[in-house]
């Protein structure tokens, strides 16, 4: 999946999966989260002023986010 850089003080990257539609955040700490939301609300957020605040009022505690596991393949 490619990933768009954020410019957030706790965000880093994040990038869509369309054919599992989910959006991939990727945290200052380095932990990746799935979460379940539609394309135009990945396209809002990506437009936003700040992706950062947009995050807290949209999708955190309104969408369940996975943890990405680590691939330790490699």
């Amino acid at each position: 999946m490619e990933m768009a850089e954020i410019k957030s003080s706790n965000i880093k990257s994040a990038g869509y999966d369309l054919k599992a539609g989910t959006m991939r955040v990727k945290f200052g700490n380095g932990t990746e989260y799935d979460y379940p939301v539609g394309l135009e609300v990945f396209n809002e957020f990506i437009a936003a002023k700040s992706q950062g605040k947009y995050f807290h009022a949209v999708i955190k505690g309104k969408y369940t986010g996975t943890k990405v596991e680590e691939d330790n393949d490699g």
